[in-house]
Formats: C-alpha cells, sequence, structure tokens
C-alpha cells in the first residue's frame, strides 16, 4: 500500500508540473528565430539514443534509461566496464573470476567464475550482442555514448536479458571529414593512458576511422594485483553509396594483461590494501584449519597470476530506405581468446577460446503515419572450448568444458498514435535457444581419516599444488584409470571422482511488452508498461546434473519525463516494480562424491521495487548541476535450496533447519544482494571564461550508497556499510587551437569499499574483499584537429 501511495503521488505530482511546459512554448513562438537560437543554446542540450533502436530524443523515449556521452567517460577516467557504476549510479560492476564481468542492476545480476553462462544485464557493441561476459573488454575508448536500459529487454534485444542491457556506442566515422584527437594521462601508481583517433574523408560521402587506446598502471594492491595492462585498435569504415544506401564496417581487436584482479583478506586493515599473494596476508590465511583435510590452508606466495587475453571482432550495417521503412542488417563475428590465472576466493585458471557469429536483420517504419513498427530476425551460433581448474587448496576441480548454443528470434514491436498526444505499444519475441554441451570433469579432494574418540587432523598435510589445468599424472594409474583413493601428506588421502556429461536442451520462450505514452505537453511525457524477460538456461562444470533452467522477470514501470523553465530545468521520475521468478543462483555446494563445486541453482523468487527521481539544471549559462535519487525496496520472498549434512552445517547468513541427511537452508527476507537501498548522486560544472579563447570547466561529482550485501552468502561479513565517494576534475580549454589540459582526483576522500566478498570454499573462516579504486590523481591533456 505504502509503494502504491507513492506511486500515485508521484504520478499526480507529474502530470500538474507538466502543464508549466505550454506556458513558455508559446512564449517562445513569439520570439525571432536568432533570439530563440540563442535562448536554446543556454538551455539543456538533447541527447540521441537508439536504445529502441530508432534514433530518438533521451526526453522522447518511453522507457527507463541512463545515457552518458563520451565526454563524460573520459572525465571518469572509464577504461572498462567497471567503472561504469561511477556514471550510472543504479548498475554495481566488478570483476572478480579472472576476465568474468559480473554485472548488477537493481539487484539483478548473476555473480560467476563459470565464462559460459549468459548476463542478466547484456552488453552491445555497435549493436551486437556479446554473448560472454568474459568477452567485455577492452572497448571503452572513442566512444559516443553508453546507454544503460534497466529491466527487462525481452523483445528488441539480440539476446534476452532479465536486469537490463548495457549499448557501447563507439564514435561513427564523420562521412567528408578530416579530424581527430590525441589524448595523454599520466597519475599515480604509475598509470599511463594514450588514446586517439584519426577520421580521413573518402570523397565527400565516405570516411575511415582509426581509432586506439593504450593503459598501464601498477596494481592497487601491495602484491601488484588489480593492475591494467590493456592496448586496443579499431578501424571503421562508413559511406553513403546512395541517397538510400548506408553502410558502416569495422574490425578491432584488443589485448589484455598484467597480473589481473586481486583481493585482501578480512581481519588485515583495508586501508592498506594488502594484496593475497603478500608474505604479509600468508599467516591470516594459514591459520585457517580446513575440514575434512584436517590441515591449514597454504600459502599463496609466489603464486604467478597473469592474464593473457586475447578480443577482436567484425561487423558490417548496411541501412537500407525503402518505401515502407529502413531494412538494417547487421552480421558480425567475434573471437575472445582467454588465458589467466587468478586468485581471489580460490585460485582459478582457465583457457577458454569463444567464437560467435550473429546476424540480425529488422525493418523499421519511417514514422509518419499513425502506425509505426519495428520487426526483425536474430540469429546466433557460439561455440566455446574451455579448460580450467579451480583450485581450493584440499580440493582442485579440473574440467574441459566444450559447449554449442544455437539461438533464433523473432520480434516485433507495434506502436500506434490514438491521437496526436497518445500512443499505445506492443511487442513480442519468441526466442528458442538450442544448446548442448560435453563436459569431463575431474574433481579430487584431501581427507583426513576420523580419528577414534577426536576430530580429524593431519596436520601438515600440503595443498593440492600446482595450480594446473591438466589433473596430475598420480591421479591415474598405468592404464589411464583414474586411481579413487590414495595416500597423500600426513595420514590423509587424496580421494578422485570423474564424470562426461553431455547435456542437449532446448530452452524457448515467449517474452512480450504493452506500454502507453502520453504527451502530456509539448516538453511532458507520462509513459507506462508491462514486460517480461527472460534468461536462457545453461549448464555449469560438474561431475553431477550441470543443467539449470531459465528465470523470468514481470516488470511494471510508471514514468514522466519533463523539461520545465525555458529548457533550464529537467525531472524525470520512475516508478518501478520487478517480481523476479526462478532466479538462477551461483553458489558453492558439494557434489555426490564430496567435493566442492561451483553450482547454478534456480530458486525462488525476489520482489524489486522502488522510485528512481533525476534532476538536471542550468541553472544560469554556465553553471549545470545534476542530481539523482533510487530508493530501493528489494526482499527474497521464496528462496530455498538444501545441502548435504555429512559436510556440516553450511556456512550461510540464511536460517538453516537439519533435516535428515541434508540441512534446509532458507534465504527468504533478506534483501538481493548488490542492491542498496538509498542510491544518491550529485554534481555541478562551473564554466569560468578567461578569455574569447579560453575557459576554465570544473566538474564535482558525489555519490552515496547506504549499506548492501556484496557476497551471495549474506553472512555479516559480507555487508557493505554505506559510504561516500566524490571526484574533481579542473580542466582548461583553448579554442584555438583546441587544447586542453586538466588535472583530476577520483575517489577524493580514498573511501575503501568492497564490491564483492567471498570466503575462501576449504576454509569459511577466511573471506576476502574485491575492493573498488583507491583514490587516483593526475593530468590529462588532449587536443582535437
Amino acid at each position: 500500500m505504502k509503494f502504491f501511495t507513492i506511486l500515485n503521488v508521484s504520478t499526480a505530482l507529474a502530470t500538474g508540473l507538466a502543464a508549466l511546459p505550454a506556458t513558455a512554448s508559446a512564449q517562445e513562438t513569439q520570439v525571432p528565430a536568432e533570439t530563440a537560437q540563442a535562448e536554446s543554446n543556454e538551455g539543456l542540450q538533447d541527447i540521441i539514443v537508439t536504445a529502441q533502436r530508432r534514433e530518438e530524443n533521451l526526453q522522447k523515449a518511453a522507457i527507463a534509461i541512463t545515457a552518458v556521452d563520451g565526454e563524460s567517460l573520459t572525465r571518469a577516467s572509464i577504461t572498462d566496464a567497471t567503472g561504469l557504476s561511477r556514471v550510472a549510479p543504479s548498475l554495481q560492476v566488478s570483476t572478480i573470476g579472472g576476465s568474468a564481468t559480473q554485472f548488477y542492476l537493481r539487484g539483478v545480476g548473476n555473480f560467476t567464475t563459470n565464462s559460459n553462462t549468459d548476463a542478466a544485464v547484456a552488453v552491445a557493441v555497435n549493436g551486437v550482442s556479446i554473448a560472454r561476459s568474459s568477452a567485455v573488454q577492452g572497448m571503452f575508448y572513442d566512444l559516443e555514448r553508453v546507454e544503460v536500459l534497466k529491466g527487462p529487454q525481452g523483445t528488441l534485444y539480440g539476446r534476452n536479458a532479465t536486469g537490463g542491457q548495457i549499448n557501447v556506442i563507439t564514435r561513427a566515422p564523420d562521412l567528408g571529414e578530416f579530424g581527430g584527437y590525441m589524448s595523454g594521462e599520466y597519475g599515480n601508481f604509475d598509470a599511463i593512458k594514450i588514446e586517439g583517433a584519426v577520421n580521413a574523408p573518402m570523397g565527400d560521402n565516405g570516411a575511415i576511422r582509426v581509432s586506439g587506446m593504450v593503459s598501464n598502471r601498477d596494481g592497487y594492491l601491495s602484491d601488484d594485483t588489480s593492475d591494467e595492462s590493456m592496448s586496443a585498435v579499431r578501424l571503421q569504415m562508413a559511406s553513403e553509396l546512395t541517397d538510400t544506401i548506408r553502410i558502416r564496417v569495422g574490425g578491432d581487436y584488443a589485448h589484455v594483461g598484467g597480473n589481473g584482479p586481486g583481493v585482501t583478506v578480512q581481519g588485515l586493515d583495508r586501508s592498506d590494501r594488502i594484496g593475497s599473494l603478500d608474505p604479509r596476508a600468508q599467516p591470516l590465511i594459514q591459520s585457517t584449519l580446513s575440514f575434512p583435510a584436517g590441515s591449514f590452508l597454504g600459502s599463496r606466495t609466489g603464486m604467478d597470476v597473469y592474464q593473457d587475453n586475447d578480443y577482436f571482432g567484425f561487423f558490417a550495417q548496411a541501412d537500407i530506405e525503402t518505401s515502407i521503412g529502413t531494412l538494417t542488417i547487421l552480421p558480425a563475428y567475434r573471437r575472445a581468446q582467454v588465458d589467466f590465472l587468478t586468485c581471489t576466493a580460490q585460485c582459478f585458471q582457465s583457457k577458454l577460446k569463444n567464437d560467435q557469429f550473429s546476424f540480425e536483420a529488422r525493418l523499421a517504419s519511417d514514422s509518419d503515419g499513425p502506425l509505426n513498427y519495428i520487426a526483425g530476425l536474430f540469429y546466433l551460433s557460439e561455440t566455446s572450448h574451455e579448460r580450467a581448474n579451480y583450485n581450493q587448496d584440499f580440493g582442485s576441480f579440473y574440467s574441459n568444458f566444450n559447449s554449442w548454443t544455437k539461438s533464433y528470434a523473432g520480434f516485433a514491436r507495434l506502436t500506434y498514435d490514438v491521437s496526436e498526444s497518445f500512443r499505445l505499444t506492443a511487442a513480442g519475441r519468441y526466442t528458442i535457444d538450442d544448446k548442448k554441451a560435453d563436459i569431463s570433469a575431474y574433481n579430487t579432494r584431501v581427507v583426513c581419516p576420523t580419528l577414534a574418540g577426536g576430530p580429524p587432523f593431519c596436520i601438515g598435510t600440503p595443498p593440492i599444488r600446482p595450480v594446473q589445468l591438466q589433473a596430475p599424472a598420480n591421479l591415474f594409474d598405468a592404464n589411464g584409470n583414474l586411481i579413487p583413493a590414495q595416500p597423500y601428506g600426513n595420514g590423509a588421502l587424496l580421494l578422485g571422482a570423474l564424470a562426461r556429461n553431455t547435456p542437449d536442451n532446448r530452452f524457448e520462450k515467449f517474452t512480450y511488452r504493452l506500454g502507453f505514452e502520453y504527451d502530456v505537453g509539448p516538453q511532458s511525457l507520462l509513459y507506462g508498461s508491462f514486460e517480461t524477460g527472460y534468461k536462457s538456461g545453461g549448464y555449469f562444470n560438474s561431475i553431477d546434473n550441470p543443467i539449470f533452467q531459465p528465470e523470468t522477470i514481470n516488470a511494471w514501470t510508471l514514468g514522466s519525463k519533463n523539461r520545465f523553465l525555458d529548457n533550464r530545468l529537467q525531472v524525470n521520475l520512475e516508478l518501478f516494480w520487478w517480481n523476479y521468478k526462478n532466479q538462477q543462483i551461483s553458489r558453492f555446494a558439494t557434489n555426490s562424491a564430496g567435493g566442492i563445486e561451483f553450482i547454478t541453482d534456480n530458486v525462488g523468487k525476489t520482489r524489486i521495487r522502488g522510485v528512481e527521481l533525476e534532476l538536471l539544471g542550468k541553472i544560469t549559462s554556465t553553471t549545470t548541476l545534476t542530481g539523482l535519487v533510487q530508493y530501493l525496496d528489494t526482499k527474497r520472498q521464496n528462496y530455498t535450496y538444501s545441502t548435504p549434512a555429512a559436510v556440516g552445517a553450511p556456512v550461510t547468513g540464511c536460517a538453516v533447519t537439519p533435516n535428515g541427511a541434508v540441512f534446509d537452508v532458507n534465504c527468504s527476507g533478506l534483501p538481493a544482494i548488490n542492491a542498496p537501498k538509498w542510491s544518491l548522486s550529485g554534481g555541478i560544472e562551473q564554466v569560468i571564461d578567461l578569455s574569447s579563447n579560453s575557459q576554465i570547466l570544473i566538474n564535482a561529482d558525489g555519490r552515496y550508497k547506504s549499506k548492501s550485501f556484496v557476497g551471495n552468502e549474506q553472512l555479516a561479513s559480507q555487508v557493505q556499510k554505506g559510504f561516500f565517494t566524490a571526484d574533481l576534475q579542473v580542466k582548461v580549454q583553448f579554442d584555438k587551437p583546441d587544447f586542453y589540459i586538466a588535472g583530476f582526483v577520483n575517489n577524493i576522500t580514498d573511501e575503501n569499499v568492497s564490491v564483492f566478498t567471498s570466503f575462501h570454499p576449504a576454509g569459511p573462516a577466511t573471506s576476502f574483499d574485491l575492493l573498488a579504486p583507491p583514490r587516483t590523481y593526475g593530468v590529462r591533456v588532449g587536443f582535437n584537429f
């Protein structure tokens, strides 16, 4: 009832306020065109987005979306997806499993170190869906903008997503023009970044654009993990072949190296940022007794972590104007070759080769008639081959994971103008995902036999080392048969089990959207929608049944977008209510051989509801203020699972009840993870004119997030308390030549924020924190030509 009261009051307020622009608009029509143009230049600028597969003004798009332009991304020093959390407050991003990136939007997302899991928040680059979270790197340079769509995307996009969509749009070639830019940046942690682009004409109606980026810095942790070593290049060509045919083709390559992500150990002072490979962290790690091995966790000193990842792809887009609309054809190919060893909660090594080919064809009407439409077909073929080792000191899981996916979809969206100001929308998509896999899994674990009358201790038994992709030869006899049990260490046994699974499943779903749009005034839009979302089922590495089923979400949205005061004040309001069903949750679990696996379950329901208010004001011609408030109320409504009682009570903050051979775990009533109740942000941009040729731009931004769980087990140790961070940039801009120099500092107060916390699966008394970047500062210079 409380939520509906807020919704009704907010809707009435937005509708009432929407009457204000009508008077301003009438006054504007009476002034000369030159004066009107001058006033509009002093007002808020429009942003054009393509989130609904056609160009439209952001303020006219009847969807929940945040759009960030290229200049804002540069100012925030964003070089990878993890930085998007700073410019899109409702989004939580982190990289924890080597190259795997996890996205959460309003509590919807998936934590995974399984690179073959579909994303709940999908990513597309220039309209091309990126199938795997392990391939979302090396693309954040020479960008036009990034669009963050909130809520399920079950109708227009290539891969269904339950939480949202991130659209990365690169700068397209400027037809018939020569130009470009170059920028350089140096900061603490010996950070060096160089970025640039050259745009060359190919006649009056064509152009080629080459852009690239190199970024290197030392690690944020004492063991030099959480570092960056990245290089990337992109080549594009565009041309208007005729008045009705436009083409754009491109290719890109990126290499990501360095040591990769790192963690610190809980119990150490976060402000010291001592990495888990640092000798100073070893006494704390090695003081943890691991059961059932009966020995202490091993040292990580000297562990040679690394990343050696390559990403490349090609795409071609043709837009053909016809008498019935614009036909867009978009074939694309992408490959990710991933090779890394990381030690976060556990040590994890992987070699992965992933190839995807996609094809999309869609027809969009010209928007002149009362009935407008978008209709299309989508196809994806994906092949993935991975060898992986999950090393948990006294348990080591080796797998060969080969998977094949064929995805087919047809979609359509219709919008009908009931009147000049009122429109209705209906959309649908039918998706078929054919997935099969060949999984060979080897599970080894160390067990100390129980001593009569006392606990099992085999102190001094070494952990299973080294971390390697191939199962050790000592697991097999001379004939290649697995040895199920053999002596190991100080009285312990090394147990082994293997299995081969070849699942082959079809997952299919019809998703749809119903909505309305009402122009309350010339610059006020009221909209609402009901949309369903779906994320395909799939497989995980296991010696048991490796299958999980699809998850779904139903989302209600009511929003209002408004401009007031001669286009100087923007007030956008959104209310949302999502019901998340059959949610895919990844967690550590015990398999049939007693070993520890990282599985994916389908569990329960989660209710997500809230309100978001966005403010943007051009206070004077030189001062702009921004503000955002999001209130989020999440609740697990039916989240239960069971674990074998033989391995002891599970490590969880949820309610645990013994039930014969299992423990029943009930997490109902708890909030979702990565879902702070309050997210607030604000900023100011101040322009100070020095002369007719130069000016100073000052940008200050701050954001606050209230406490939230940052770990799946929802333990007290996995709560990140509320925190505030702020960034500042001072930039001197010259017009002739077009040159700038800027000084910046991010995370001014040097907050030590955990974005993910997990415990060691073989020694749950030891927890590890993945930290957001500390205070960073430096200088940035650049010029345009």
